[in-house]
């Protein structure tokens, strides 16, 4: 797969950059012929100046594929030279600078759950990466935002912006101070109708990690939705671990009238996932059981988000950030699709808006 690349911000890189309209095209041919998602895209054809043609066929060389001059047999489009807008020379992604004046109206078939790490504890580009953030939100316009590594400072923008949601603070308010970060939670005031809420504080944590709950009829159905941000680091396995168990458990308690989501940045690694904090059953992961699409795995992506590069040949990819779901008694809610967002880098500053992507998980309604 392609590395993620720096470049430098300049006026004339701004004026060859294609319009928006046609790097979305772009991103949609690349997506029907490769058989993958526009996230993939974007990486693809961000490190090749958008030229599609060349996008591509680096694609099918890259996974053992024919070209786009001989395209698999089980794909319908041909791409031919004039479908294909005039390729400019720019290698910057596209960014939204102004946001949806109002939220998209809700699909009543479809519940879509967001969560991010916003990286609040980066000072670096902090209000024109969270700016990049709200850009994001209301472009997918979520029913459900969970976040992560949120700072006082970005929770203000999130709030000013995002004007459609109501949102739950996953720390005492009183107990924020300057330097502190915490989680959140957003839900669209059009379609939600919140009956109560539970904030949690994990009983070992060095971090002060909690589990923030809200519990709400979304679409006339009741969910209640879970999210942390549990402890960092390797060298706290153990305690990460033991939240993950408090998490689960909480998990199972809930009314069995509910569906349950939990997600995060749960700074999961595989192997920690045994003993008492094992997966248990009816509680499902929304990626593996929308068919674990490669291209969507790895949420914290050091060889291709290079917002934080370590000292090494080999970049960390991980897949930290997860979401689950505990059915109802009435099987109301199928997990349909999963993806990664924020994969745009920011032309203010030519950064990601975090180092980690979003993932968004999207759920059919049954009726």
């Amino acid at each position: 797969m392609a590395q993620v690349t720096t470049v430098t911000d300049s006026d004339d890189d701004d004026a060859n950059l294609p319009s928006r309209e046609v790097c979305e095209l772009r991103c949609q041919m690349f997506a029907e012929v490769t058989g993958t998602d526009t996230a993939l895209a974007m990486f693809y054809l961000q490190d090749r100046g958008w030229i599609i043609e060349r996008a591509i066929n680096d694609y099918f060389a890259d996974n053992g594929g024919s070209s786009v001059k001989s395209p698999p047999a089980a794909k319908s489009l041909t791409v031919t030279a004039s479908k294909i807008p005039d390729s400019g020379p720019s290698a910057k992604t596209p960014y939204l600078t102004t946001a949806p004046p109002v939220l998209q109206p809700k699909n009543d078939q479809r519940i879509r759950v967001l969560s991010w790490n916003i990286d609040g504890l980066d000072p670096d580009n902090l209000l024109s990466r969270a700016e990049g953030v709200c850009s994001v939100l209301l472009q997918e316009d979520p029913e459900v935002i969970f976040i992560q590594e949120a700072v006082s400072r970005s929770l203000q923008i999130i709030k000013s912006r995002c004007v459609g949601y109501d949102v739950f603070l996953g720390a005492e308010k009183e107990l924020i101070v300057p330097g502190a970060y915490f989680t959140a939670m957003l839900v669209r005031k059009d379609c939600v109708k919140v009956e109560s809420t539970k904030l949690t504080s994990f009983p070992t944590s060095v971090m002060e990690r909690t589990l923030l709950e809200v519990k709400c009829r979304l679409k006339n159905i009741p969910v209640t939705f879970l999210t942390s941000h549990l402890e960092s680091t390797g060298e706290h396995s153990r305690e990460r671990q033991k939240q993950l168990k408090i998490a689960f458990d909480r998990m199972a308690a809930i009314d069995a009238e509910d569906t349950v989501i939990f997600g995060g940045d749960l700074n999961l690694r595989d192997k920690e996932l045994t003993g008492v904090s094992a997966k248990p059953p009816g509680v499902y992961d929304v990626w593996e059981c929308t068919g674990k699409r490669p291209q969507a795995a790895y949420t914290w992506d050091l060889a291709m988000n290079d917002n934080k590069l370590l000292h090494s040949r080999a970049q960390p990819r991980c897949r930290f950030d997860r979401l689950y779901i505990r059915h109802g008694r009435e099987y109301r809610l199928k997990p349909a699709y999963f993806e990664l967002v924020g994969i745009q880098r920011l032309s203010s500053c030519q950064r990601f808006p975090s180092d980690h992507w979003g993932i968004l998980g999207h759920f059919d309604v049954i009726s």
